[in-house]
């Protein structure tokens, strides 16, 4: 027995830690933001993160506390780009808003922690309320707390022609010169660039548009969810 753990103890020390017991990778949101939330947990980014720990062979986990973390997630210059968004508004098909400019002075929905809403409060004057998730802020127009939602055009777009949204298909212009662009940089230059080269080929590929267009789904199926809950009482 002791020269069987002594004989694996030696292994182990040669090769290596073995897969399965290889830490996790911490991963965080530098600002704090979540894209395509689909509650007050579900994002985006845990499905990135779990794919791309797919892809490396090792765990990769979100943790909400800054320090000591390999990747950072969000707004910045460094780093490879995993998200593109240009903020949209929707509003309500009839009687609403024709312009940006009208929601001066009027409150609108937002996700919790999105840079939107320091932006429109900024540019427009109006009075941001903020929700747990996209899904959540989605709902607080149909309860009548806001004038519009203001979210990405991609999320928005697709929200805009269900059946369930017909009451707010308008949508106010794309800010294009305030495009949000995301990016994952890791503490690590080797790891750094094998994450860069896995998102470009995920883009070529259509991966990374597909796992967008899953979670605009997902935002989309979790608002239907908590509107429906609200018709039962």
């Amino acid at each position: 027995m002791q020269a069987s753990l002594r004989f694996c103890v030696l292994l182990v020390a040669l090769l290596g830690p073995l897969p399965g017991f290889a830490e996790p990778l911490r991963a965080t949101l530098s600002d704090g933001y979540r894209v395509l939330s689909s509650s007050e947990t579900e994002s985006f980014e845990p499905a990135l993160l779990h794919a791309l720990g797919d892809a490396l062979g090792q765990d990769v986990e979100l943790d909400t506390s800054p320090g000591g973390a390999e990747l950072r997630l969000g707004a910045g210059k460094a780093g490879a780009i995993y998200y593109r968004a240009v903020p949209a508004a929707l509003v309500a098909s009839e009687g609403g808003l024709e312009a940006w400019s009208d929601l001066r002075n009027q409150p609108f929905c937002v996700a919790a922690g999105s840079p939107y809403a320091r932006l429109v409060a900024e540019r427009f004057a109006a009075e941001p309320r903020e929700y747990p998730s996209a899904a959540h802020a989605l709902i607080g127009i149909k309860l009548g707390e806001c004038r519009a939602v203001v979210d990405d055009h991609a999320l928005l777009a697709d929200i805009a022609a269900l059946p369930e949204w017909r009451r707010y298909r308008h949508l106010l212009p794309a800010l294009s010169d305030a495009e949000q662009v995301r990016r994952i940089g890791a503490t690590d230059t080797a790891l750094q660039a094998q994450i860069g080269a896995l998102m470009v080929r995920w883009r070529d590929e259509g991966r990374l548009g597909e796992l967008t267009q899953q979670w605009i789904d997902e935002v989309a199926f979790q608002a239907y969810v908590l509107a429906d809950t609200l018709d039962c009482h």
